[in-house]
């Protein structure tokens, strides 16, 4: 009978499993209901379109949220930085993200651009930033478009040009080979990265093609990186944040 009586009790205690609306949940004796989830809750990761937005989200939201400290900054490419917690045994060591930050609204410039003068006169004031020899491409340009006649000497290294305008005046002009232009490629708030292009210079307008290996993505995340560490330095300094490449 005491056995028996053991076994009542047990299965009275035990909760009744049910399932509500697809939601299922655990119903004590008391009538008290828990709902079983088979994933904690946590927040989503939210998508945002700057770095400034991703600083203030940081500072005023991420390092209050009831997570495991510190949060993770990680810029891993020149267009996207994610904002990650560390890994918390209840989450079954899952990390929660929380935000991510891409540069969507930046030109961008292909490894190989071929265009004619003028497009190549129009690009240069409006997917460059301003810099030394983008002043140069620009007045070369200038001389090729408004010379009257325009002869090319290519020797495979360099090109010479010689422009004519009016009568007699002529002008012999070897093209720097290679010239160091920032296109917009990253987020607005930085300086954009510096390339080294080559220029090739033809009856049909004018190619650069980078020739820098691609290294100018190191740089981008470089400097990303060093505006965080000066934006949260106080969060860096105190640990709360570790910001990586």
């Amino acid at each position: 009978m005491l056995k028996e009586a053991i076994a009542k009790i047990a299965a009275m205690a035990a909760p009744n499993i049910i399932e509500v609306e697809g939601r299922t949940y655990a119903v004590g004796p008391g009538n008290e209901a828990q709902e079983l989830r088979p994933r904690p809750d946590r927040p989503e990761n939210q998508t945002l379109r700057s770095l400034d937005a991703l600083v203030k989200m940081v500072r005023t939201e991420g390092t209050n949220a009831a997570i495991a400290e510190p949060l993770y900054i990680m810029v891993s490419s020149h267009k996207e930085v994610i904002c990650f917690s560390r890994f918390v045994a209840g989450l079954r060591y899952e990390r929660v993200y929380l935000y991510t930050a891409v540069a969507t609204d930046v030109p961008g410039w292909d490894e190989t651009v071929q265009l004619g003068f003028e497009e190549a006169m129009i690009a240069l004031r409006t997917r460059f930033q301003e810099s030394a020899d983008s002043e140069y491409a620009l007045k070369l340009l200038s001389d090729i478009t408004t010379g009257s006649k325009v002869t090319y000497n290519d020797n495979g290294v360099a090109t010479a040009i010689v422009t004519q305008s009016g009568i007699a005046l002529q002008q012999n002009t070897n093209i720097r080979p290679i010239i160091k232009l920032r296109p917009y490629r990253t987020f607005q708030e930085v300086e954009q990265p510096e390339s080294q292009f080559l220029i090739r210079v033809s009856e049909r307008g004018i190619r650069f093609a980078e020739a820098d290996g691609g290294m100018w993505k190191l740089q981008a995340r470089k400097t990303i990186k060093a505006f965080l560490e000066e934006q949260l330095a106080d969060l860096v300094e105190a640990g709360e944040v570790v910001i990586a490449l």
